[in-house]
């Protein structure tokens, strides 16, 4: 009972810390794989936004109950090592002339390492639950991509699809001019092949809607679940980020993975230590009952100990110390490799940030000045209604590059938080 408290209080603390850094959390007790549950104040509908799609998925996708699993696993891990050994029991009984023997062994070498084996136990628990809070943190990354991935599939096959119609009307209108005189079999031939291309990126970016849809609802844990669930992006989330230094000190200090590689250097020294106490494989005293001819049963104590003269548990031993060489080194490429994610994450974040800014604030206005222009010269006369037309495509072709731009931001943002182990 008592150490199904203690698992259930390291899950309650992955929840916390998942809570502290992201505002989510994940189920205090993790049910059975086909139990579908939401999560507290959150809504199933077809129109989901990226909070709750990460809420949902917290709950129910398989891969992380299976990790969270693992805590079961290290928490057997610290029972086993909190028991004692048994003690030894044999007995001759008494043949011929053959007296009866009694022999008890306990073996206390157990009492020097039995501390060193459950320290070992317990750093290995809590490198476990905090690998898991990584792996919630990867998952909310991947959520958020793939509803990202799903809002820009939707309004690109929007936007391809009205501007298909567009360039149809466009073909249209220039085989008519052709008709009168007023154009050539050239110029019908490329509208046309204008028009059917981007009709058929349309259909193929309607295809794609039903991919990355698949993909949201195997992350959310709803793979058998066929509704079309239609992504909204949530524009309330502020886009400053701080400096690079402070995101690389945040990194440092935040990072689940890279605080378990530190205890992964903790457990690796103290499961040495245990190797060097098994040294004395067996100590154990004895007690032995004897029966001594008509002197009746004699008892006495012993003493029973492997001598150390050829093994001196040396393979163990080395083994432990190259484990902690080696949890050091990983250490040392975990950090280098997490500096490296916050610097691309954060190269890319100001990039897209920075081909937003531009295409909103430089170019669309502009394209929309230019369909202004053109729509008063055709209204007065000097330009035909193919000319405003021609104008209008370009405002479907900037906004492609806008929701583009505005997912491949959403992306870099998920990816910098994740970077750097909590939310900005």
């Amino acid at each position: 009972m008592r150490f199904a408290i203690f698992a259930l209080f390291l899950a309650q603390s992955v929840s916390d810390q998942l809570q502290q850094r992201t505002g989510q959390s994940i189920p205090e007790v993790v049910e059975q794989s086909d139990t579908f549950k939401l999560p507290p104040g959150v809504q199933l509908t077809d129109q989901i936004g990226p909070r709750d799609a990460v809420a949902i998925a917290l709950w129910n996708n398989k891969a992380l109950r299976a990790d969270l699993a693992n805590l079961d696993v290290s928490r057997s891990d610290v029972i086993e090592a909190r028991q004692f050994r048994n003690p030894g029991f044999s007995a001759l009984l008494p043949v011929g002339p053959k007296p009866f023997e009694f022999l008890l062994t306990w073996p206390i070498e157990e009492l020097w390492q039995r501390g060193p084996r459950i320290r070992a136990a317990k750093l290995n628990m809590d490198t476990v639950a905090t690998g898991l809070v990584q792996n919630g943190l990867n998952l909310i990354r991947d959520v958020r991509m793939a509803h990202s991935d799903l809002w820009l599939a939707d309004q690109r096959t929007r936007t391809l699809q009205e501007s298909a119609n567009l360039r149809a009307r466009i073909a249209t209108l220039t085989e008519r001019r052709r008709d009168a005189g007023d154009g050539t079999g050239l110029d019908v031939r490329l509208a046309t092949l204008d028009a059917r291309s981007t009709q058929e990126l349309a259909q193929r970016s309607l295809r794609e809607i039903d991919v990355v849809r698949s993909r949201l609802r195997l992350l959310m844990g709803l793979s058998n679940d066929r509704r079309r669930l239609v992504a909204a992006l949530d524009r309330s989330s502020p886009t400053a980020v701080p400096d690079l230094s402070e995101l690389l000190e945040t990194a440092m200090s935040s990072r689940p993975d890279l605080r378990a590689a530190e205890l992964n250097v903790e457990l690796a020294a103290e499961r040495g230590k245990w190797q060097r106490s098994r040294v004395l494989a067996l100590l154990a005293p004895q007690l032995s009952t004897k029966g001594v001819g008509t002197a009746g049963i004699r008892t006495g104590p012993g003493l029973s100990m492997d001598v150390p003269a050829f093994n001196r548990n040396q393979g163990p031993i080395s083994r432990a110390d190259a484990e902690v060489v080696r949890a050091v080194d990983l250490y040392a490429s975990l950090k280098d490799r997490v500096e490296q994610e916050v610097v691309e994450s954060h190269e890319r974040f100001l990039q897209a940030q920075a081909s937003l800014l531009d295409l909103q604030q430089k170019v669309r206005p502009a394209v929309d000045e230019a369909i202004r222009v053109t729509e008063r010269a055709y209204q007065s006369g000097e330009v035909s209604l193919l000319t405003v037309l021609e104008a209008t495509r370009q405002r479907y072709d900037i906004t492609l590059r806008e929701i583009e731009a505005e997912a491949a931001l959403y992306r870099a943002r998920a990816e910098l938080e994740r970077a750097i182990g909590r939310s900005l």
